[in-house]
């Protein structure tokens, strides 16, 4: 093949140290990257809060609601909003 260049390599003592390295250098970065610690679950909010827009196809209207949770005594509560503005209504 005319044009390209040959392909060199180190030979010996040295090539077996740069690739040994390599090796060594590879295996440990994967090692440290892939295990920061023991695996464990992830925690979920202990309280948190939301809103809720259900569409009723049927009437075409929207019933909306505010959501709240409180994950130390389980409790779930819900705010139904009562909003006279409609769209496109005048």
């Amino acid at each position: 093949m005319a044009g390209r260049a040959p392909l060199r390599t180190v030979q010996g003592a040295l090539g077996a140290w740069l690739l040994g390295g390599l090796w060594a250098w590879t295996l440990s970065d994967l090692g440290a990257v892939g295990s920061p610690g023991a695996p464990r679950p992830c925690q979920a909010p202990q309280q948190w809060e939301g809103r809720q827009v259900v569409y009723q196809q049927s009437s075409g209207r929207n019933s909306r609601a505010l959501l709240s949770y409180d994950g130390l005594n389980q409790r779930v509560r819900v705010l139904d909003e009562r909003k006279a503005l409609i769209p496109c209504k005048r």
